[in-house]
Order: structure tokens, then C-alpha cells, then sequence
């Protein structure tokens, strides 16, 4: 990998990430652009990479929200939201086929 790792910032997001898990460190990968949130206590270093093109409280909060211990919830956001979609799709279709017919 080229990049650095940041380990200050001015919104001090790399502390607070360090105070959610002390493993935690951010990555500026330079042939991507982006930000990375690497852990150096699991074996494959790398958590997540930001969607972001700077650090801010957007950081901390989505690195709080896909932490592993959410996954149960969020695999259930997202069925219940692919269930949605499903359904206005099927109703859709529906009147679209109801409108031919008339």
C-alpha cells in the first residue's frame, strides 16, 4: 500500500477513533485518494474505507455505526428496506400491468 497513516488531525478524529478501539488507525491511501480505518490488532488490518473525502464527526459516526457488533441490525435495516423496494416494484408492476388492460 502507498499512503501514510494519519495520526493527528484537526477535528481530532484519529483520538476518538483510538477511544472507541485502540487499535484503531486511520490510513490516506494515495493511489485511491481515500481514507482508510485500519484495526492493528486483527490480522487483516483493514475495517473500512471511508466514504468521505476528509475527516469530521461523519468519520466517527460511521465508524461507530458499521462496528461488528451492529451487523445483526443492520442486516435487518436492510432486509426490511429491500422488502420495501420489493413491494413498491411488485405494486408497480402491477398497475402498470392494470393500465394496459384498461
Amino acid at each position: 500500500m502507498i499512503g501514510r497513516v494519519i495520526d493527528d488531525d484537526l477535528f481530532g478524529v484519529c483520538r476518538r477513533l483510538k477511544s472507541i478501539d485502540d487499535g484503531y488507525f486511520v490510513f490516506l491511501n494515495y493511489k485511491t485518494g481515500k481514507f482508510e480505518v485500519h484495526n492493528k490488532k486483527d490480522a487483516r488490518t483493514l475495517c473500512l474505507v471511508l466514504p468521505y473525502d476528509r475527516l469530521d464527526e461523519r468519520t466517527v459516526r460511521h465508524v461507530l455505526y458499521t462496528r461488528a457488533e451492529r451487523a445483526r441490525e443492520i442486516y435487518e435495516r436492510m432486509e426490511r428496506e429491500n422488502a420495501r423496494l420489493e413491494a413498491e416494484q411488485r405494486k408497480a408492476a402491477l398497475d402498470k400491468a392494470l393500465l394496459r388492460i384498461s
